[in-house]
């Protein structure tokens, strides 16, 4: 078992109202989030919605328009980098081609006059703990990616950082090595306990890494939660397109209530909605347009389905295959058992998880099933 540099490494992170203008530009805007002691969290967003914008002021490089951060109970807009006591991982990893991994990795140490004795000792801690030990006497050239990756977190962690923050660390890695590197970095992270902020466009990455995630976008925070919480139950249209591979379908539907019961129409599609499920979008203001969204997982090819739609185009994924149809003029993605029959043109019947409906507002695009 791994043990935590030092006691009391860990530290909560507080941003309030932080907001970032490039000249009429916006880098993040209005920002409030808290990160508890020991927590993984995840910035999670397209590219330009303000994920790295706001790392960057949470280690100190950018100084924020206005708003905060707070390390534990205090303010520290106008700390210096060097006195955060934080450790950053870059995409590019940033390692300096002349030096041995063992001079990149001590180079913070050096920075602050750690003893040689002292910086001998740590070093070979964090390197041996990421299996990077007989690797020192190599320059990045001599290294593989994966290697390089390990070697820039050594170097973070060799501070004995109160916060680690990770900007896109695995993207320059490839498919298999990304897979291993998310588990290693994950498992690190629980076993040392330091609060960890991580920069990532990957949805599947902030899923399977993060105790919380940060959905942004545009710069605005959108939504805040579990991987569960933000998968099951997404707030806006824009958290439920992101999370979730494939995507969920969105389709326009009506919204009616006849005889006490509750139901959605389009076309031939017809499906009655659970009671509870149609009192509470009623009680959110559902009435007329609303917007269907549903998971390809939780649509079903039946003999007997609730609707009939034609096969647009299969694509074989391994264990399943994505199945696209044509259903009134919109396209609805299904995942099927593999390896699935049926052919391009065919007429298929689909049923639908009915539990799984979420339903959104067609302006605001916020969720009509959100309980108060």
């Amino acid at each position: 078992m791994l043990e935590a540099f030092s006691e009391g490494n860990e530290m909560k992170v507080t941003l309030e109202g932080l907001t970032k203008y490039f000249g009429r530009v916006v880098g993040a805007e209005d920002l409030n989030l808290e990160i508890g002691d020991g927590e993984f969290v995840a910035l999670l967003g397209p590219s330009g919605c303000g994920k790295t914008t706001t790392l960057l002021m949470i280690a100190g490089i950018y100084k924020p328009t206005r708003g905060y951060v707070y390390f534990d109970d205090r303010i520290v807009n106008d700390l210096p980098p060097k006195d955060r006591n934080v450790g950053m991982v870059f995409q590019s990893y940033a390692l300096y081609p002349h030096m041995t991994a063992f001079d990149n990795i001590s180079f913070p140490l050096r920075l602050k006059k750690v003893p040689k004795e002292e910086i001998k000792r740590r070093v070979q801690k964090v390197a041996d703990m990421l299996g990077i030990g007989e690797l020192m006497d190599r320059k990045p050239a001599q290294l593989s990616g994966g290697q390089q990756q390990r070697v820039a977190v050594a170097r973070a962690l060799v501070k004995e950082p109160d916060l680690l923050l990770f900007d896109e660390p695995l993207s320059n890695l490839d498919a298999k090595l990304r897979l291993r590197m998310r588990g290693e970095l994950k498992r690190l992270q629980m076993e040392l306990g330091i609060t960890t902020i991580y920069v990532t466009h990957d949805q599947v990455e902030a899923m399977t890494m993060a105790d919380r995630i940060a959905v942004l976008n545009a710069g605005r925070l959108q939504a805040y939660g579990t991987p569960d919480q933000l998968y099951d139950h997404p707030e806006t249209m824009f958290v439920a397109g992101f999370i979730g591979a494939p995507p969920m379908n969105f389709i326009s539907m009506n919204f009616e209530e006849r005889d006490g019961a509750f139901y959605l129409r389009r076309g031939s599609l017809e499906l009655r909605l659970p009671d509870e499920l149609g009192r509470l979008a009623k009680s959110n203001g559902a009435h007329g347009e609303v917007i269907m969204g549903i998971r390809p997982e939780d649509i079903f090819i039946a003999g007997e389905g609730d609707v009939r739609a034609e096969v647009y185009v299969i694509e074989p994924l391994g264990r399943e295959d994505l199945v696209t149809f044509h259903l009134d003029g919109e396209r609805v993605r299904v995942l099927a058992p593999a390896p699935f029959r049926g052919k391009i043109g065919e007429v298929m019947s689909l049923s639908y998880n009915k539990d799984k409906i979420h339903l959104f507002d067609p302006e605001t695009e916020r969720s009509l099933l959100k309980e108060e």
